[in-house]
């Protein structure tokens, strides 16, 4: 669980890296802003999941875990879309 969230924040944020490199990321600055601190609340919850504070309070971890994974996808979510209904409009 903790491996392949750890391989989605890490796609999470090499996505504005990409958008860099094709120079779409000029065009929707705020939305990759959104989409990269995304990336850095999935890094969070995985914190979470294997912090050694898990062993002296198991189930507090799990409310850290929970609150980083749901801001880390309302992130995703708003950035994308923001992204894409940018992208249509212009």
């Amino acid at each position: 669980m903790a491996v392949d969230l750890i391989w989605f924040a890490l796609a999470t944020l090499l996505a504005p890296v990409f958008a860099e490199y094709a120079k779409i990321r000029t065009k929707a600055e705020r939305q990759f802003n959104f989409i990269a601190a995304a990336g850095i609340f999935f890094l969070l919850a995985v914190g979470f999941q294997v912090s050694l504070f898990t062993n002296f309070a198991p189930t507090a971890y799990m409310y850290g875990v929970y609150l980083f994974e749901f801001l880390g996808w309302l992130f995703l979510l708003v950035g994308v879309l923001w992204a894409v209904f940018s992208g249509l409009i212009k």
